[in-house]
C-alpha cells in the first residue's frame, strides 16, 4: 500500500509518470517478451529493453543457461509492487525505479528426452526504470529493466549429464 501512495503521489509532481494498470500489464509483457528475445537470441531487438550492462551479462551468460533445455513461459502474473524510488540515476537525472513482484511458472523440457519436464513456480523481482520528465519539457522516457533478481532456472545434474555423454 505504501509504494502504490508514493507512485500516486508521483503524479502530483510528474504528471502522467505513472498508471498502476498500464504498468501491470507492461511488466508482464516485458517479462514475456525478453525471455522470448533471449530464447531466439535476438540481442539486437533486447537493446533500449533492457539496461546496457544487464544486456551485455545475459549476452554471456544466457546461452550456457539455456543448452539443452526447451523453454515455455506458462504464465507471468504480478502479485504487487515490492519496490519504488525516486532519485537521481547514475547520470544525474531524475528518475523512478519500480520493482514488481512477479510469480512466474516456466516449464523447462530436456531437449534430448521430451519425456524429462521440470515446471517451475519462481517469484522474480526485476527492476524497472523510467526517466521523469525534465523542466525542459521532455517526456517521460520508456521503462527499461536495469536489474534481475534471478536469470534462467536450470535443472541440477544436467551439466554432469551433458559432460558425460560428450566423452
Amino acid at each position: 500500500i505504501f509504494n502504490s501512495i508514493n507512485l500516486r503521489l508521483l503524479n502530483v509532481v510528474y504528471p502522467n509518470s505513472w498508471d498502476a494498470g498500464d504498468f501491470r500489464a507492461g511488466a508482464a509483457t516485458a517479462f514475456t517478451q525478453i525471455n522470448h528475445l533471449l530464447d531466439e537470441g535476438d540481442f539486437q531487438s533486447l537493446r533500449g529493453l533492457l539496461a546496457d550492462d544487464l544486456l551485455e551479462e545475459l549476452r554471456e551468460t544466457h546461452p550456457a543457461l539455456a543448452a539443452g533445455v526447451d523453454y515455455k513461459l506458462v504464465e507471468v502474473r504480478q502479485l504487487g509492487i515490492f519496490t519504488s524510488v525516486a532519485k537521481a540515476d547514475a547520470n544525474g537525472e531524475e528518475a523512478i525505479f519500480v520493482t514488481p513482484l512477479l510469480r512466474v511458472t516456466e516449464k523447462y523440457v530436456l531437449t534430448k528426452d521430451s519425456s524429462i519436464w521440470w515446471e517451475v513456480r519462481r517469484l522474480h523481482k526485476w527492476t524497472f526504470k523510467r526517466l521523469l520528465p525534465s523542466e525542459d519539457g521532455s517526456e517521460a522516457s520508456d521503462w527499461q529493466v536495469v536489474e534481475m533478481d534471478k536469470k534462467r532456472w536450470r535443472p541440477t545434474g544436467i551439466d554432469e549429464d551433458r559432460e558425460r555423454s560428450e566423452e
